[in-house]
């Protein structure tokens, strides 16, 4: 129990269930049911919040291993281009959905490539290739959507529902639980995963140690690139168009969610589980606001959070070494 209370995970679901008594008591109106408290609006918002945290996902693995990726929102947008094309061309749903991901891994890998050979800072490197993969995904639209048929692909990954007792779960909710759990494993069971976290708390100690830190950058960059081009392929599911403008902005949500998280952008800490918690406590915060009509204050509001949290962070990280 201890150790449970201590957890940064469980702080952050503290935060996120004050936030929700917040706005559920402004929302408030005797005559009407609470729509903050309403379980079909909570699962909207749930379900609303999965394509950033599956793309999270990547992003905090990258932050562990002392990374950064700004590219994360312009390779969604890239794979929701590519996708929905190659479903307008004749291609199936899967085999579209498999270019669009290998799209993205693509360009996870050409950050790595930078990164380690040319010896770019990772913020140079992927800054630039946000430009890049926003540029190709223009020229492949030239600035117009993408419109694609209806059919099951839209149906299951769009608006898919799984019914379980008492309630119907979303499909892109359970691929972003199928996720978190892989990933989760992945970081607190595995070799793979340690490595990780001695790379980003140490570069030179974990190279020294025998951490094949060249290939483990290609992993984690490449494992980016897989996650943001999964979520691209739920939102072109979910919104039925490939759309060049998509997810603008979204490196920062994501980046914001892993160190709403626990995440540490100095490397060599960072929580799966947490990083979700974080893009859902950001979508609570959105609705809220606009539930309140405070909509214009989204990225304010926001921006203040992320400032405080990281320098709380910074100032506990401080004492710590003291």
């Amino acid at each position: 129990m201890r150790r449970l209370l201590m957890a940064r995970e469980f702080g952050i679901l503290v935060v996120l269930a004050l936030e929700i008594a917040v706005f559920s008591l402004l929302t408030h109106q005797p005559s009407r049911p609470n729509p903050m408290l309403d379980a079909s609006n909570l699962l909207a918002m749930v379900r609303d919040m999965t394509v950033l945290a599956t793309a999270a996902l990547g992003t905090c693995v990258i932050i562990i291993a002392g990374g950064i990726d700004l590219s994360v929102g312009s390779c969604i947008a890239l794979t929701s281009v590519v996708t929905a094309h190659a479903i307008t061309q004749g291609h199936s749903p899967v085999v579209a959905s498999l270019l669009g991901i290998l799209t993205a891994m693509a360009m996870g890998m050409l950050s790595a490539t930078f990164i380690t050979r040319t010896k770019l800072p990772p913020f140079i490197a992927t800054l630039g290739m946000m430009s890049i993969a926003r540029g190709l995904a223009y020229l492949i639209t030239q600035g117009a959507t993408i419109p694609i048929p209806d059919s099951g692909f839209t149906h299951l990954l769009g608006s898919g529902m799984v019914p379980l007792p008492g309630l119907a779960v979303p499909v892109p909710v359970l691929i972003l639980l199928a996720c978190a759990v892989v990933f989760h494993l992945l970081m607190a069971r595995t070799r793979l995963g340690r490595e990780v976290y001695a790379l980003g708390g140490n570069e030179e100690a974990a190279r020294l140690s025998g951490v094949p830190v060249i290939r483990l950058k290609y992993v984690v960059y490449t494992l980016g690139g897989l996650m943001a081009g999964l979520a691209g392929v739920v939102f072109t599911a979910y919104y039925g168009t490939g759309q060049s403008t998509a997810a603008m902005g979204w490196e920062l949500d994501a980046i914001a969610s892993v160190v709403i998280g626990g995440g540490s952008l100095s490397g060599g800490r960072g929580s799966i589980w947490g990083t979700c918690i974080g893009a859902l406590l950001f979508q609570v915060l959105r609705s809220g606001l606009a539930m309140v009509g405070a909509s214009d204050y989204n990225q304010l509001i926001i921006g203040a959070v992320v400032i405080a949290v990281v320098a709380f962070d910074q100032i506990t990280t401080r004492r710590a070494v003291r």
